[in-house]
């Protein structure tokens, strides 16, 4: 007895000496890829410590698996399969059933029969129509870029670069915001631009050599709410590259001298993640035009961020701008040279108003609209304020089914906490003319400045 007690002793210990091992091979492995706060959080979870306890000399995870991966090789003949995509929907395919087996393993005896005429039809039937009509290849989709893409870890900057390149790094877009240009209604000039610039060299590369360049850096400026930011998405969507979402927080510090340096990290990322694309948002906030009343700070900046782009323009990096601005007028003249395109994102025309209306509130849950009128009347209204009315109209049958449930009754005790039966409220009525209407009175246009002020700006820098 006291035998097999030390025995599971033993047993106990050596397992635990196999976790501590295993965690310490990972946990500087981790941290050696470039991952310091998750190693960091390894370490704290599982108690283990890398200054008590270090990985042995000419020993690494890499090595082990590597060595594995031979002998692996060596004894089956075929290399070991470490891991497994996992599937979340399960694809329907059609098959011939498997011959059915007893409990004992053994094929019954059924599945020895002759197969029968009908059977080989439809063997030859499905052959067939398999020959007529080849598989498509598989096309990855947006979802599984995103999905799949494993970014490589950080650069070996030092101590004094560390918290900067991390901090640029929480700025890569890391899901797909499923947003496509054939999604975003009217814009075509902006688009096809986009294409040029992003997509088209992508696909046909031996196309843009020399003069033929793609755009380096785009302008996209107009009012407010009218799609700067969707062209955006669209692009971190369909482009495939690795996309930063860069706001003024991102590259603006107290600290004197970080700022500059954050946007030299910035580039440095860019390039070391190529193909990239650098979106911008609200540009005007950290490059307006430079004079005497600057301060340093600001200045050394804005002079580091053009010199980044001046060198863009000059070399071949897969590297692309894309900046967005409601205030073009305010941006500094030389920041206008460097960003090649300048294009103007307009108010939606009459035809782009109608098919926003459309989409937004289809004719199956309204009852006598007029689309093509009601879109005249809201000439002058961005794509955000169109959507704003329409919600607002389409508030109005809540409105009226509010009134007809005990939710306006004020002797009911209402648990507003727990969600109701969806079976026992009656289905909001459809959005009406009137509700159109009445949504028109209280929504007004957002925007201050009129597009006359646009369209100037762009007859005298626009460049498209």
């Amino acid at each position: 007895m006291a035998s097999l007690t030390r025995g599971r002793t033993d047993d106990a210990k050596k397992e635990q000496e196999q976790r501590r091992i295993l965690l310490t091979l990972c946990a500087r492995y981790i941290q050696s890829a470039g991952y310091p706060e998750a190693s960091a959080k390894l370490i704290h979870d599982s108690g283990i410590s890398l200054e008590k306890f270090d990985v042995a000399d000419n020993i690494d995870l890499a090595i082990i698996v590597k060595e594995y991966e031979e002998y692996y090789q060596i004894k089956y003949n075929k290399p070991p399969k470490f891991i497994k995509k996992l599937d979340f929907v399960e694809e329907k395919k059609i098959s011939r059933p498997l011959p059915q087996r007893n409990k004992t393993g053994v094929t019954s005896k059924n599945s020895n029969r002759e197969p029968s005429s009908d059977s080989r039809n439809e063997s030859l039937e499905l052959s067939g129509k398999a020959i007529t009509k080849p598989q498509e290849p598989e096309v990855e989709s947006n979802n599984d870029f995103y999905e799949n893409r494993l970014l490589k870890p950080l650069p070996d900057y030092s101590a004094e670069y560390k918290d900067l390149a991390t901090s640029i790094y929480r700025d890569i877009c890391q899901y797909n915001p499923n947003v496509n240009f054939s999604d975003i209604i009217g814009l075509a000039e902006a688009k096809r631009l986009l294409k040029e610039a992003v997509l088209m060299p992508m696909k046909y590369p031996h196309l843009f050599t020399g003069l033929l360049e793609p755009w380096k850096g785009i302008l996209l400026f107009g009012p407010p709410g009218t799609g700067k930011t969707m062209l955006a998405k669209a692009v971190a969507s369909e482009c495939r590259t690795t996309f930063f979402n860069i706001s003024a927080s991102s590259i603006v510090s107290k600290w004197r001298g970080d700022s500059e340096k954050l946007v030299r990290v910035l580039f440095e990322l860019a390039r070391y993640y190529e193909p990239s694309t650098i979106f911008i948002d609200e540009i005007d906030s950290i490059m307006s035009q430079r004079d005497s009343g600057d301060h340093e700070g600001s200045r050394r900046m804005k002079t580091e961020l053009l010199v980044q782009l001046d060198g863009l323009v000059k070399t071949k990096e897969r590297i692309f701008l894309l900046a967005a601005s409601n205030l073009p007028w305010d941006l500094d003249s030389a920041l206008l040279r460097r960003l090649e395109k300048r294009i103007l994102v307009p108010l939606p025309t009459l035809e782009a108003r109608e098919q926003l209306l459309l989409s937004l509130v289809p004719p199956n849950k309204s009852q006598g609209v007029d689309y093509g009128e009601f879109a005249r009347r809201i000439e002058g209204y961005s794509g955000s304020d169109i959507k704003l009315l329409c919600k607002e109209a389409a508030m109005k049958p809540i409105r009226r089914l509010m009134g007809v449930i005990e939710i306006m009754d004020e002797n009911v005790t209402m648990n507003w906490h727990k969600p109701a039966d969806p079976s026992s409220i009656p289905t909001p009525g459809p959005v009406t003319s009137r509700d159109f209407d009445d949504a028109l009175e209280t929504t007004k246009i957002s925007s201050s400045l009129p597009l006359q002020a646009y369209e100037k700006w762009y007859s005298e820098y626009g460049s498209t």
